[in-house]
């Protein structure tokens, strides 16, 4: 009797703790459209487990955010380096113009996406003048839809206070389909003279839309190892002017984003958490 107890402990053991660490996986499809009338399409992964999101794109571009330590790393494998920045990032500043934050409301619409049901939001705000709006499905149905959420919700802290705030407060599940729209009229230039930062403002003013379409089509739950959060071995640590160029999206905040999310290609994904283009 003894002995069934302790293995039926041991059984309850295990599958708490694999409800504990249990992590989500996000594969989507995502298409950019920069104001030029050339969209761009490309595809991306996102995983979360606990406080930690990485997004891998398809040239294998990464990167990872830890809230828990305050980080975010992007590693380039073409370089085989990485770099590690602060999260939220240190000495964001505003550009000098309105910032409202996201604000969602339900449509009423819901459809199945990949599989799963989702319902319709609709969101709109600024950011330093610059206004957005944003339409998503987002589902509590699909797998690993409370790991991301718990997630986001855990980001909103950690950004309060910073602009990255405004796109902090989205609908719970995962986001099975974001559309996002930027309007960007203008740009910080302190460097410039004004004159200059004048014209360029007034391009940017008649300049179309930064529209982004975002797609998942494929979405699992799984435990995801904890090295798959770290740099590879064997890469090297660099200054952030030696790997200017690499930019891996996030999803919402994945606002969404998942880089660090306000400054990558983040829409409201983990999530990553994602930030409209």
């Amino acid at each position: 009797m003894k002995t069934f107890g302790a293995a039926l402990a041991a059984i309850l053991i295990a599958a708490l703790a694999g409800s504990a660490f249990a992590g989500v996986v996000v594969e989507e499809q995502q298409t950019i459209d920069r104001g030029n009338g050339q969209p761009v399409t490309h595809t991306r992964k996102v995983m979360i487990q606990g406080n930690k999101q990485k997004s891998v794109s398809e040239s294998g571009e990464e990167m990872v955010t830890d809230l828990d330590a305050g980080t975010v790393i992007m590693v380039n494998p073409a370089q085989k380096a990485y770099i590690e920045m602060p999260f939220p990032p240190k000495g964001m500043a505003s550009m000098g113009g309105k910032t409202t934050n996201l604000s969602f409301k339900k449509t009423g619409a819901s459809k199945k996406i990949a599989g799963y049901s989702c319902e319709e939001y609709t969101g709109s705000g600024s950011m330093n003048g610059n206004a957005y709006t944003v339409k998503g499905c987002f589902s509590k149905s699909a797998p690993g839809s409370s790991e991301f959420t718990a997630f986001q919700k855990t980001m909103a802290q950690k950004v309060k206070g910073t602009p990255m705030a405004a796109m902090a407060d989205v609908p719970e599940g995962v986001p099975l389909e974001l559309d996002s729209s930027t309007k960007v009229t203008h740009l910080p230039m302190a460097n410039m003279p004004a004159d200059q930062a004048a014209k360029v403002n007034e391009m940017l003013a008649k300049r179309p839309p930064i529209v982004t379409h975002t797609m998942v089509t494929k979405v699992s739950s799984e435990n995801l190892s904890a090295d798959m959060f770290q740099p590879p071995t064997g890469y090297q640590k660099q200054q952030m002017s030696m790997m200017g160029g690499m930019h891996p999206g996030g999803m919402m905040a994945h606002p969404t984003t998942s880089g660090p999310p306000a400054g990558s290609k983040a829409a409201p994904t983990a999530a990553p958490t994602k930030v409209p283009e």
